[in-house]
């Protein structure tokens, strides 16, 4: 930054006063038998360098006058000043508190919101399982790679380092007024929600995207209509009300940092509609609403569903010590591609407890899902075989449909009769002290029908996290968690493949696992940044 003056000069012309000086001081000397003229203009030069030297000793005091870091000025009404910053870390904090004002300012002024959620994971699967399908060996950039945990929701690249998800938050409050709220995502949330989500009727292929880089999870509008306690409605697209896990936002995390199987199999994502909720009063709510249906966008069929939720909380009436919640949400309509007659619902309470020991509550989830016929499922590939396709092997791309079911589009089959599933999950969280949590968790759940996962099977697993608050860096936690999955069948991949045989080919399973496991178990760890 340019103040004014060229302090570079500064240096030379010392350096030139100290030559003038030196040879002056000769000068005199000599003249000291010369005449009166040469000793009178000596005097001059000496009373010039004098003065210039004067002039120079005023700009380095103006100079360590505007490099001096100045204290802050006395409060109004006040009379002692703040202490200036001398350390490097005094001087961030500072300008941290700078940016908060501005930031308070623009709230108090616009009531605008900006937030944000960094979290990027490396997971380990130690079933090393190949899914690639055979393509190792050369470039082929459409070729699948890599390793893939099955049956999991945004953990699902293995053995590697993974942007988990990079939300950006942003909302605007306005009481008596229309407000918004939108939640950005990126990295493999946004992936996966592009991969399961309907965004359009003009789509010729698949449903949805693959590969999505960006997902607008969230984009809604607010108001409070003026009734009773007032009612809060939200119009547009948000996460759904079913589930205890969450897609996190900066102030919203799970206990775990993988999803379950409920949140992964058993319940949707995101609606696009109209929500209501309405407090009773501070111990009790409800919410009512009508969508397009399980993460569509856009509407899939002929009819729209609907879904509700009633809440309510203890407070004080079991003392300050303890509290119960319970929530039980529903949703029904129909959920099939062109096929309104297919309804499908499903009904999840949830019981928090917070027990009088300090830092210690317990969670528990039940989950009850069934969907009319015709249904829509994708296969899924075991060494042992699968219900819907001929033979022991068959996977989706080359499935032949077993009798009693019938092809669908995009290698899905038809199951022609009602199906179900239904699942349980308990939490068990406790706060060692202000920065160390301890989250462990234990899920059953049953694909009666092989509907959600592509098999007929029961699953379960368990979960155990390790999340620490970093001191000092607020938002800042790092997480350490095992996860072990089982199932009935066989759905979890091997490092062991088929041979790319003539006969192999022509079977379908070259490239595809020889045996696969009834169990997968994984380790992971996560830093986690929200602001």
């Amino acid at each position: 930054m340019r103040i004014g003056r060229d302090y570079r000069s500064i240096p030379a012309r010392l350096a030139s006063l100290g030559l003038a000086i030196a040879l002056g001081s000769g000068g005199v000397a000599w003249a000291a038998g010369g005449s009166s003229d040469d000793s009178a203009e000596l005097k001059q030069q000496v009373l010039e360098l004098q003065q210039e030297i004067k002039e120079l000793k005023g700009e380095i005091k103006v100079i360590k006058t505007e490099a001096e870091v100045k204290a802050p000025a006395a409060p109004a009404g006040g009379t002692a000043t703040a202490a200036a910053p001398q350390t490097f870390g005094e001087h961030l904090g500072a300008v941290e508190k700078d940016v908060a004002d501005l930031k308070k300012n623009l709230t108090d002024n616009l009531g605008v919101h900006i937030h944000g959620l960094v979290d990027t994971s490396y997971d380990y699967n130690i079933n090393e399982p190949n899914t690639s399908l055979g393509s190792n060996g050369g470039p082929n950039p459409i070729a699948p790679g890599g390793r893939v945990n099955q049956l999991r929701a945004f953990d699902t690249n293995a053995n590697g380092f993974e942007l988990e998800q990079f939300n950006l938050h942003i909302d605007r409050t306005q009481d008596g007024g229309v407000g918004l709220v939108t939640d950005i995502n990126f990295g493999q949330v946004a992936n996966v929600m592009g991969a399961s989500t309907r965004y359009s009727n003009t789509n010729t292929a698949a449903n949805s995207t693959t590969n999505t880089t960006v997902d607008l999870t969230q984009a809604y509008m607010t108001y409070t209509a003026p009734v009773g306690s007032g009612i809060n409605l939200s119009l547009g697209r948000f996460v759904t009300l079913l589930g205890e896990e969450v897609i996190p936002v900066y102030n919203n995390q799970n206990f775990n940092e993988s999803r379950g199987f409920l949140f992964t199999l058993g319940e949707p994502l995101t609606h696009t509609g109209l929500r209501a909720n309405y407090a009773i009063n501070d111990k009790m709510g409800v919410t009512l609403g009508v969508n397009n249906g399980w993460d569509d966008v856009s509407d899939n069929n002929m009819g729209q569903t609907i879904e509700g939720q009633f809440a309510m909380n203890s407070g004080d009436m079991l003392g300050s010590a303890q509290s119960v919640a319970f929530t039980l949400s529903g949703i029904f309509g129909p959920e099939q591609v062109n096929h309104g007659n297919s309804k499908l619902w499903a009904l999840d309470p949830i019981v928090t407890y917070k027990t009088p020991v300090k830092g210690l509550q317990l969670i528990a989830e039940y989950l009850y899902a069934q969907q009319t016929a015709p249904v829509s499922a994708s296969p899924a590939y075991s060494s042992q075989g699968n219900r819907f396709c001929y033979g022991p092997t068959a996977t989706t791309p080359l499935c032949t449909p077993a009798p009693g079911f019938t092809s669908a589009p995009y290698g899905q089959v038809n199951i022609p009769n009602q199906v179900s599933w239904t699942g349980a999950a308990g939490y068990i969280v406790y706060d060692l002290n202000d920065n160390v949590q301890l989250a462990s968790r234990g899920e059953w759940f049953r694909d009666s029908d092989g509907s959600r996962s592509g098999l007929r099977q029961t699953l379960g697993e368990f979960t155990q996290t390790l999340t620490y608050k970093v001191p000092n860096v607020s938002g800042l936690i790092g997480r350490l968690e095992y996860r072990h999955d089982e199932s009935g069948q066989k759905p979890f991949f091997s490092n062991e493949l088929y041979p790319a045989t003539a006969a192999n080919v022509a079977a379908g399973i070259a490239g595809l696992p020889a045996h696969t496991y009834a169990g997968q178990d994984t380790l992971m760890a996560d830093a986690i940044y929200s602001f």
